[in-house]
């Protein structure tokens, strides 16, 4: 009697022996698989013969909000981050465009917006929208003369402006500036209120 119960706990002591160096086996779980979709942000790079210095008169007019953006935008295009008004003769070219800390508050790429706007002042056109067409990265849009679809985290190096380039910096602060575009203190203006338009 005392043989069979020493067998019987030397065959439980080697059970749990091997259960012990076996693991915890793999659970397999069947049913339907995951799909995770992710949204790229596109945005439209313009031709290389558009993609270069602009050699006109440029004034750039920044700015910090976006319904003032729109606002300046109205009538000139899409007006999201920035828009052009350019002469027929591609002479002289002015840029309302989001300041780069409002691009960086809507995580978008303030260098390649910049020269998408300039490849305008070079005489660039693309449709306001895609009129419910869908793009994939790297596709050529024909009607935006092949113009092309890049992820919006494309590394773009800053363009070159002309020397003679006018900026007006978003506001606040607010600036004043003389009709030459050089800042100067507000407390020199005596009354009466400046606004800024331009026409060609």
């Amino acid at each position: 009697m005392k043989g069979l119960f020493l067998a019987g706990v030397a065959a439980l002591s080697v059970l749990s022996a091997s259960a012990a160096h076996s693991g915890p086996r793999p659970q397999v779980i069947v049913g339907k698989p995951r799909i995770i979709t992710t949204t790229i942000v596109g945005l439209l790079s313009p031709p290389p013969k558009y993609d270069k210095p602009y050699e006109g008169e440029l004034e750039i007019v920044f700015f910090s909000y976006e319904e003032d953006l729109l606002g300046a935008c109205k009538g000139l295009g899409s007006g999201t981050h920035a828009c052009t008004l350019a002469s027929l003769d591609h002479k002289k070219c002015s840029i309302y465009a989001s300041s780069e800390e409002f691009m960086k508050r809507k995580r978008r790429n303030y260098a390649f917006m910049m020269r998408h706007e300039l490849a305008h002042c070079n005489g660039w056109k693309h449709p306001k929208d895609t009129n419910g067409k869908r793009f994939n990265v790297g596709d050529r849009w024909d009607e935006a003369e092949g113009g092309k679809w890049v992820a919006a985290t494309t590394k773009a190096s800053m363009p070159s402006l002309p020397v003679s380039t006018r900026i007006l910096l978003a506001s606040p602060p607010i600036i004043c500036i003389t009709p030459d575009w050089k800042q100067e203190p507000c407390a020199k203006r005596q009354g009466g209120t400046w606004a800024y338009s331009r026409s060609f």
